[in-house]
């Protein structure tokens, strides 16, 4: 202990030190509830932003901006866009390899981005028949995922 610190714990006894650190460590998990609601309002302010630019056409939040869920509704309840719907978003009739349509996934804002993303995109474009291996590792969107009446949410 320094002499020079005006910190009242500086000179407090180690039982009342104890005492302290034991009643700061009973309020962790409370500060991280709090963390986390604090996040889930955030991502709800950030995907109305997103569906707001989506309608006007121009960008003009944060360029870093990352959306980490994309909920969308279906008769009152929420559900997250599959990693189907997120592809069908980024994917065309001009061939993209995984890597690419992972890439533009983050891109985006339409996922975090983690390690095993390319192989999510992977294997969801080889589930799923909208999507067409035209050549090794090209894939396009098949004629019938184009119309978005054909695509059903539930994978």
């Amino acid at each position: 202990m320094s002499a020079n610190t005006n910190h009242p714990l500086a000179q407090a006894p180690l039982d009342e030190l104890a005492a302290e650190l034991e009643r700061r460590r009973a309020a962790l998990p409370k500060l991280i509830a709090r963390r986390d609601r604090l996040q889930a309002d955030l991502e709800a302010i950030n995907l109305q932003i997103a569906a707001l630019e989506r309608l006007d056409g121009n960008a003009t939040s944060n360029p870093g901006f990352r959306s980490i869920r994309t909920p969308r509704t279906n008769g009152g309840k929420s559900k997250r866009v599959t990693m189907r719907a997120k592809i069908l978003d980024v994917l065309d009739t001009d061939p993209m390899r995984p890597v690419e349509i992972a890439e533009a996934l983050v891109d985006r804002g339409l996922h975090q981005g983690t390690k095993s993303l390319q192989v999510q995109v992977s294997s969801t474009l080889a589930r799923f028949p909208d999507f067409e291996r035209v050549s090794r590792g090209q894939w396009v969107r098949t004629v019938a995922a184009s119309d978005p009446a054909n695509v059903t949410t539930n994978d």
